[in-house]
């Protein structure tokens, strides 16, 4: 361990505790983790409360996660290193940077979790998020891999008048990213979303508008869809979801084949007929992304062969591609901040988590977020 960081914590951190999800929260004292070889000990500044964490933490839990209770909620936060360990070659205590959620069992690629979110589908992910990695980062302190916390350059962040609660947002960026990039969008190419007026979809917007894509943004609520139009008019056009196939297909067609379509469909969603008139849109051999929640798709299987289309399933993000889109906020590639559109509908303490899950909610959609602040900066 880093007996320098390690000295310099407390015995016990306060964090965000659901002792299940039917109960309230109530902000508890937590013996703090060792630094162990491989891992690393963040201070959270904002971490992002999801519009769907009454779904995992407070309501029962109707998106039947396989939560390990009791635990600290939270999954991403931007904070600071409050302790590294002795294999750590280049980031130190004080640096700031984003934690990513996804964690990944390094002689297992199928053993993998969702920090205080998923516990994962196999006995290896699992034990390692009840032993190892468990809480979250509605925290004081959180423990994570060491490779899964990447540091921003405070100077260049700085040079684009980044603040450290903009980049709040990059969990929201970082997920339709790896969605792009694993089908490989590339510049002058024309991306359809859906369902582009919630958290990742709209996200995907912004990230797609700065990889130099033009957007078909499809979504229910057209108050956020004028919104999105609006962040670069005559490279986003905007569809309202109607619930059939055939106009769904229809206002498609009026923009011509597309080269990608990348999907957000929550699980709770009952109508899948927008995903099927998606698919329908795509240019002989164009790509899909399937970065959503459904279980099951029946998707026109003769129109893909015929059109060569590939189908991408994709879970989060990869390292290298968090830390290329690190690389883009730090050149101003990519705009944060409420200029770009992105709003910061409310910052939250610790003692009030239960209040900022229920404004999360209720300020659900795109370029939206709620923060829980554990730590003053």
């Amino acid at each position: 361990m880093s007996s320098t960081g390690h000295k310099q914590l407390p015995s016990t951190y306060k964090g965000l505790l659901f002792t299940s999800a039917s109960v309230q929260p109530e902000v508890t004292s937590i013996p703090t983790p060792q630094v162990d070889v491989g891992s690393i000990i963040v201070r959270p500044l904002y971490s992002w409360v999801a519009a769907y964490a009454d779904e995992i933490y407070t309501n029962g839990n109707p998106r039947g996660m396989n939560l390990q209770f009791p635990i600290v909620g939270g999954a991403n936060a931007i904070g600071r290193v409050a302790a590294v360990p002795a294999d750590a070659a280049s980031l130190k205590v004080g640096d700031l940077v984003t934690i990513e959620p996804l964690i990944r069992a390094r002689d297992d690629p199928e053993s993998k979790f969702l920090l205080a979110m998923l516990s994962g589908f196999t006995s290896g992910a699992q034990k390692m998020s009840a032993d190892v990695y468990h809480h979250g980062t509605w925290a004081e302190l959180v423990k994570v891999p060491l490779e899964n916390v990447h540091r921003f350059d405070e100077a260049a962040l700085q040079r684009q008048g980044v603040t450290p609660r903009d980049l709040g947002f990059f969990g929201q960026l970082a997920v339709p990213y790896g969605g792009l990039r694993d089908v490989n969008l590339t510049a002058g190419e024309t991306v359809l979303i859906t369902a582009a007026t919630g958290n990742f979809g709209g996200g995907a917007v912004h990230v797609a508008l700065a990889m130099g894509a033009s957007v078909i943004a499809m979504g229910r609520n057209e108050a956020i869809l004028s919104e999105l139009k609006k962040l670069a008019p005559g490279r986003v056009e905007t569809v309202q979801l109607s619930g059939s196939f055939e106009s769904d297909v229809a206002a498609l067609e009026k923009f011509g084949p597309v080269d990608v379509f990348l999907d957000f469909t929550p699980p709770q969603a009952t109508n899948t007929d927008h995903i099927r008139a998606g698919i329908m849109s795509v240019r002989h051999g164009g790509r899909v992304s399937l970065m959503g929640g459904i279980q099951e798709l029946t998707v026109p299987y003769i129109l893909i062969m015929l059109k060569g289309l590939t189908l991408k399933g994709t879970m989060m993000y990869t390292r290298a591609q968090a830390q290329d889109l690190i690389k883009m906020i730090e050149t101003g590639v990519l705009k944060l901040g409420e200029k770009a559109g992105l709003k910061v509908k409310g910052v939250f303490s610790l003692r009030d988590g239960e209040k900022a899950i229920e404004v999360a909610g209720k300020e659900a959609g795109a370029g939206r977020a709620v923060f829980i602040a554990p730590n003053d900066e």
